[in-house]
C-alpha cells in the first residue's frame, strides 16, 4: 500500500520536503510516516488525499501481486519490435491504460485487441487482474535503449517527426545548439530520461484532474553531434557541384 502511495505521490511532483511543508513536519517525519513508521489512520488518508487517492484504491491495489520489473528479455524486445500494434498496446498497459484505448484512439478492432492482450500474455509482458484488468510485468520507467525496439522507433516513429511542419504554429519543439565534454553528454542524457520521466508525470496527473477529453502526442527528446550533421551538408553540396547534380 505505502508502495504504491510513494509512486502515486512522485507522479504527481511531491517530493518529501514539499509533502512535509505541505503536513506542516519536517523531512525526516514524512520520510518515517512513508515507509509506515509511526504513520496513523488519519496522516495516511490526508496523504492519499493529496495524491487524489482513496484508501479503498490503495487496498485493492495491494491484493494483486506487482510482478513489474525493469528488464525485457531480448525474444521479448524483438516480438515488440515486429509488430508496431502489439508494442502500442503493450506501452499502453505500461502506462496504465486499459487495452480498449486501442479501439478508442486508434480504431483497432476490439477483436484484434484481444487477439494481441493474449499474445502479450502468453509472452509474459503482462497478467491479468480481477476485474477483467491486466498490469504490465515492467516498471513505466523502463528505459529503451536495446536495438529491438531502436529499430522498432527507425521504422515506425521517426518518419512521424520528420514529417512535421516546423513552420506550422501548433508544432511544438524547441531546439538548442551546445558544445559538451564526454562528462557535460552524459548529465544531458540522465537530464533527457529525467525529462521523459516528467512527461510521464504530467500524463498521470491530467488523467486525474483534466475535465476535458485528451488526445494522444508523441514526444521526442533527442540530441545529434553536429558534425554529422556538417558531413550531410557537404556530402548534399558535392553532389549539387557535380554536372546535372
Amino acid at each position: 500500500m505505502l508502495a504504491r502511495l510513494r509512486r502515486s505521490l512522485r507522479a504527481a511532483g511531491w517530493t518529501q520536503a514539499r509533502l512535509a511543508e505541505r503536513l506542516g513536519v519536517g523531512t525526516a517525519t514524512v520520510k518515517r510516516w512513508l515507509h509506515g513508521r509511526g504513520l496513523a489512520l488519519q496522516t495516511l488518508e490526508r496523504m492519499c488525499a493529496i495524491a487524489d487517492l482513496a484508501i479503498a484504491d490503495l487496498i485493492d491495489n495491494s491484493r494483486d501481486p506487482d510482478p513489474a520489473s525493469d528488464h525485457l528479455t531480448l525474444a521479448q524486445e524483438e516480438a515488440l519490435s515486429t509488430d508496431p500494434t502489439l508494442s502500442t498496446i503493450f506501452f499502453m498497459i505500461v502506462n496504465g491504460w486499459p487495452p480498449s484505448e486501442a479501439t478508442t484512439s486508434f480504431s483497432v478492432p476490439p477483436e484484434e485487441v484481444e487477439a494481441i492482450v493474449h499474445r502479450l500474455e502468453r509472452l509474459a509482458l503482462i497478467d491479468r487482474l480481477s476485474g477483467g484488468r491486466w498490469r504490465a510485468r515492467l516498471n513505466p520507467r523502463h528505459v529503451w535503449q536495446r536495438p529491438p525496439l531502436r529499430r522498432l522507433f527507425d521504422r515506425q516513429l521517426k518518419q512521424h517527426f520528420y514529417s512535421l511542419d516546423y513552420g506550422d504554429p501548433d508544432t511544438m519543439f524547441s531546439a538548442e545548439t551546445i558544445k559538451l565534454s564526454p562528462t557535460g553528454l552524459a548529465r544531458l542524457r540522465e537530464r533527457i530520461e529525467t525529462l521523459r520521466q516528467d512527461f510521464r508525470a504530467i500524463e498521470e496527473q491530467d488523467r486525474r484532474s483534466a475535465v476535458l477529453p485528451g488526445e494522444w502526442y508523441a514526444v521526442l527528446s533527442v540530441a545529434r553531434p553536429m558534425k554529422q550533421v556538417a558531413e550531410i551538408n557537404r556530402a548534399a553540396r558535392a553532389r549539387n557541384r557535380k554536372p546535372g547534380g
